[in-house]
């Protein structure tokens, strides 16, 4: 049963007008965003995670790489935690992370954590508080939930309450 998730915002990317920014790949990650993943996996080092999810899109799985190779964990990369996509809804993408959160709500994992995007971030926060989040204090570049390489944590306290905190925010 799921106790502890770790929403993670992907790092800074390196940002070309070029390429499109919500049609994978995406543009990868900047200098900055790697050196925001090696302190978010430094801040990471000590809570248990067992799992590890993260969006197909480069600069997720960048993200997600350093926490890999760091912490030595299994990773899934998945479309579902992917960037909201153009033609999509943000109920779309609401509806595909409500889906995420009940198979890991049934899986053997306890601490799992997902490199994703701002409104796939937005979207779980939404859904796992049942809309009770007030999120007016953390609107970060993009109106993202969290700023690059930030981390939500929600910490499942029963099958009713849970605790929401951002818990890190990259130098």
């Amino acid at each position: 049963m799921l106790t502890d998730l770790y929403l993670i915002r992907h790092g800074q990317p390196a940002y070309n007008p070029a390429i499109a920014y919500n049609v994978p790949p995406g543009p990868e990650l900047s200098e900055r965003g790697r050196a925001e993943a090696a302190e978010a996996t430094t801040f990471l080092s000590d809570k248990g995670i067992t799992h590890l999810l993260a969006s197909p899109f480069a600069r997720a799985t960048q993200t997600a790489e350093v926490l890999v190779e760091r912490l030595g964990l299994a990773a899934t990369f998945t479309s579902v935690v992917q960037e909201h996509g153009p033609s999509e809804s943000f109920e779309q993408v609401r509806a595909r992370i409500a889906d995420l959160l009940a198979a890991l709500h049934d899986s053997p994992h306890t601490r799992v954590a997902v490199v994703a995007h701002g409104s796939p971030i937005r979207a779980a926060l939404l859904e796992l508080s049942r809309d009770k989040i007030d999120l007016s204090r953390h609107v970060y570049q993009g109106g993202n939930p969290a700023p690059t390489c930030g981390i939500w944590h929600i910490q499942f306290i029963d099958a009713y309450t849970r605790r929401f905190e951002l818990v890190f925010r990259p130098s």
